[in-house]
C-alpha cells in the first residue's frame, strides 16, 4: 500500500509506523479507563480494596465518578484549542508533529502515576490524587492524539485512501488493543499465581503497560514527514474556528450521533471482568478467554468491511455495525450469577461465549467508519473554507465528547455501586450491558439521519472522489 500526498510519497513503511501509533494512545486509554476502575472500584474476590468512597451523592455520583467528569470537563476545553493551534502552526517540525512530541511523554507516563495514589483508601487525598491525574493526562492525551488523528485526512487525499488507511490502523491496532485487553488480566491473575499480592501485580501490568504504549506512540513522530503535504494552515481566530465547524450542520448530526455511541462502549468495554467474576465466578484469567472468544468475528469483520463499503456505502455499513453490536447486549441482563460447574453455568456460558463472537463481527466498522465520515466532513470544510481545519473538527468533536467518556464511566460506577457488583447483590453488573446495549441502537437510529450523499456531492466540486 502507498498513498500519493498532493506531493511527495508515503510510503508502505511509514504508513504501518503510522497506524502503530494507533494502539499506542489506546492503550493508555484502556489502563486509564479498564483497568482504572477495577483497581479503584474493585469486583468482589478480585484481592483489591475499594480506594475511593462508594457514598452516592446528588443521585447518581460516586467519588470515582466525579473524579472522571471533572477530568473530563478539562479534558473537553483543552480540545478545540489543540486543534486551532495545531491548525494555525508553522513549526518547522510540523503543525502536528510537534504536539506529538509535547504530548508524547506525558501521556504515557501519567496513567501509570494514577496507580499509586497516597494516602488510605477512601481518603479524600486519594480522590484529589486521582482528579488531578485524570485532568492532567486528558489533556496531554489530547495534545498528541487530536494533531495525530488530523493527520488522516493529509496523509489519505480520497475517501476510498481513507477507508484503506483506517483499515489499516485498525488491522494493526485491533489485534494488539484486543491483546492487550487480554494480556493485562492474564498478566494480573500469572503475578498473582506466583505469591504477587493483587495490588502489586496490577501495578506491574499498568508501569509495564506504559512502557510499550510509548514504544508504539512513538512511531508516528519517527515516520511523518509533513513537509510532502500541500495541506493549507488555517488564518481564522478561534472564534470564529470554532462558530464556523459549529456551523456545519452535517457535522452537529454526526456528533449527535457519536455521543449516544461513545455512551454505550464506555459501558461495555469494562464490564468484561465483572462478568466473568461475579456472573461466572471465574477470575482474571477467563476474563481474559472471553475476550478472545470475539476474535474470529473481528477477523470475519476486516476481511469483509470494505466490500460491505463498497456496495452499500459508508454510513449504511456503520448504521449496521452499531446496531450488530447493541442488540447482543440485551440478553446478559437476564442471566443469573453461578459458579463452575454449579446449576445454570453451561447456560451461561454458553449465553456469553455466543454473544461474545457475535460481538466481534462489528467492531471493524466501529473502529474504521466514524473516521473515514469525518473524513468527509473535513473536506466538506475545505471546500467551503479553503483551509484544512482537520484538528478544529476533531477538537471540537472532542469539546462536545470527551465529557461523555467520564459520563459513561461516572454511570458504571453508579450501576455498580447503587445496585451491587457481587454474586450475592449481583443487579450492578447485569444492569451494564443492556443499558449499553440502548444507547447503541439509539445511536444507530441517529446515524441513519446524517445526510452522507449530499456531503459528499457538496464536497467533491473542490476534492474529487
Amino acid at each position: 500500500m502507498s498513498l500519493q500526498a498532493d506531493t511527495g510519497h508515503f510510503t508502505f513503511r511509514q504508513v504501518v509506523l503510522f497506524s502503530i501509533g494507533t494502539p499506542g494512545w489506546q492503550i493508555t486509554g484502556s489502563v486509564v479507563v479498564s483497568i482504572g476502575i477495577y483497581f479503584y472500584l474493585p469486583p468482589e474476590g478480585a484481592g483489591l480494596q475499594a480506594l475511593v468512597s462508594e457514598e452516592i451523592f446528588l443521585g447518581v455520583l460516586t467519588a470515582y465518578g466525579l473524579a472522571r467528569i471533572i477530568g473530563g470537563v478539562v479534558d473537553s476545553l483543552a480540545d478545540p484549542f489543540v486543534g486551532h493551534y495545531s491548525d494555525r502552526s508553522a513549526s518547522k517540525l510540523g503543525r502536528r508533529r510537534i504536539f506529538l512530541i509535547v504530548g508524547i511523554v506525558p501521556m504515557c507516563v501519567i496513567p501509570g502515576l494514577i496507580f499509586f495514589p497516597p494516602g488510605a483508601p477512601g481518603s479524600f487525598s486519594v480522590f484529589v490524587y486521582l482528579t488531578v491525574m485524570l485532568a492532567l493526562y486528558y489533556i496531554f492525551f489530547t495534545i498528541y492524539v487530536a494533531p495525530y488523528l488530523a493527520l488522516i485526512p493529509e496523509i489519505a487525499k480520497t475517501e476510498s485512501q481513507r477507508v484503506e488507511l483506517s483499515r489499516l490502523r485498525a488491522a494493526i491496532g485491533g489485534p494488539i488493543i484486543m491483546a492487550f485487553g487480554v494480556l493485562w488480566l492474564a498478566g494480573v491473575d500469572l503475578l498473582k499465581d506466583q505469591g504477587m499480592d493483587a495490588t502489586t501485580a496490577v501495578q506491574t501490568v499498568v508501569v509495564i503497560s506504559c512502557m510499550v504504549s510509548f514504544l508504539f506512540s512513538i512511531c508516528p513522530i519517527l515516520a511523518v514527514d509533513e513537509s510532502v503535504f500541500s495541506a493549507v494552515r488555517s488564518s481564522m481566530k478561534l472564534r470564529e474556528a470554532l462558530t464556523t465547524t459549529l456551523a456545519n450542520r452535517p457535522f452537529i448530526t454526526y456528533l449527535s450521533a457519536q455521543i449516544i455511541f461513545i455512551l454505550g462502549i464506555t459501558l461495555s468495554g469494562p464490564a468484561v471482568p465483572y462478568i466473568a467474576r461475579v456472573i461466572l465466578g471465574r477470575d482474571e484469567g477467563f476474563a481474559a478467554q472471553l475476550s478472545l472468544a470475539m476474535l474470529p468475528g473481528i477477523i470475519v469483520g476486516f476481511l469483509v468491511i470494505q466490500w460491505v463499503v463498497d456496495r452499500i456505502g459508508t454510513k449504511a455499513t456503520l448504521v449496521g455495525t452499531i446496531f450488530l453490536l447493541g442488540v447482543p447486549l440485551f440478553p446478559y441482563g437476564f442471566l443469573e450469577p453461578s459458579t463452575p460447574g454449579g446449576p445454570g453455568d453451561q447456560f451461561n456460558l454458553m449465553v456469553i461465549i455466543g454473544l461474545s463472537i457475535i460481538k466481534g463481527f462489528p467492531i471493524a466498522g466501529i473502529m474504521i467508519l466514524p473516521t473515514v465520515i469525518l473524513g468527509q466532513l473535513i473536506d466538506l470544510d475545505e471546500a467551503r473554507t479553503g483551509a484544512n481545519r482537520a484538528a478544529m473538527y476533531y477538537g471540537v468533536q472532542g469539546l462536545l465528547t470527551k465529557w461523555v467518556y467520564a459520563a459513561g464511566a461516572a454511570l458504571f460506577s453508579f450501576l455498580l455501586s447503587a445496585y451491587g457488583r457481587s454474586a450475592a447483590e449481583p443487579l450492578g453488573v447485569l444492569l451494564i450491558s443492556p443499558v449499553a446495549g440502548s444507547f447503541c441502537v439509539i445511536a444507530a437510529f441517529l446515524y441513519t439521519l446524517y445526510p452522507e450523499q449530499q456531503v459528499r456531492a457538496a464536497a467533491k466540486a473542490i476534492i474529487p472522489d
